[in-house]
């Protein structure tokens, strides 16, 4: 039998069935989950999972790798582009399709793409399997940052059906980010002045892109069933 891990833990601790992923022990998922240097991060909205393999540290602030897991049918994040830094995607498991400033890009395992800065791209999963990526940022970049609170506040019941934050709360990442990860709707032009203006209301009634209690590896693993070593 193939391994589990992932599931979303309940208040007792135990793994709710159906919430995870499962993967081959001896292939190249199960080897990256290994040698993971952070908990295993989950978004029980959009069942997509992520954890930190270099860090910025071990390189010098040069780059920043992750494994993020994806189930069949997860569309990606919103059409987006990074400020200032590429981001590479090693396709280990499974098929995505990645759009590049319009051009569609059929990626399948042993497959790589990198995105040049200030290119607007997304990526969605094709096919009926889990799919997963390496993904590298040069230099390294705040993508995390983003993900963790997402994820964060997903386990909170925080987001929506799609996975998305509320206004407050989509203004305060935006701000915070602006110099990291701009989404290209609604245009740039009109979103950033909305988010000076709306992001200092949100940060004094509590909202903001990043809460210390995502930083704390008890959050997650008091959440989420992680990989055995």
């Amino acid at each position: 039998m193939s391994p589990q891990t992932g599931r979303r833990l309940d208040d007792d601790g135990a793994p709710v069935p159906g919430t995870g992923f499962e993967y081959d022990d001896d292939g190249p998922l199960a080897e990256h989950l290994h040698d993971r240097c952070s908990p295993l991060f989950s978004n029980p909205v959009t069942d997509e999972w992520t954890t930190m393999l270099v860090t910025p540290a071990e390189t010098g602030g040069e780059s920043v790798t992750g494994l993020g897991v994806f189930a069949p049918g997860n569309d990606g994040p919103p059409e987006h582009y990074h400020v200032g830094y590429e981001e590479s995607f090693a396709v280990l498991r499974g098929e995505l399709v990645v759009d590049i400033d319009g051009e569609t890009n059929r990626l399948r395992p042993g497959d790589e793409i990198t995105v040049p800065p200030e290119t607007p791209h997304g990526f969605a999963v094709v096919g009926d399997g889990l799919a997963a990526t390496l993904t590298t940022t040069r230099p390294a970049a705040r993508t995390l940052d983003v993900v963790r609170t997402l994820y964060g506040l997903a386990h909170e019941g925080a987001l929506d059906a799609d996975g998305k934050p509320g206004l407050l709360q989509s203004m305060a990442l935006a701000a915070a980010m602006s110099d990291d990860t701009v989404f290209t709707s609604p245009p740039p032009v009109l979103a950033r002045p909305l988010a000076r203006l709306v992001a200092p209301l949100a940060n004094r009634l509590g909202y903001e892109a990043t809460y210390d209690r995502f930083e704390r590896e008890q959050f997650w693993r008091e959440r989420v069933e992680q990989p055995g070593r």
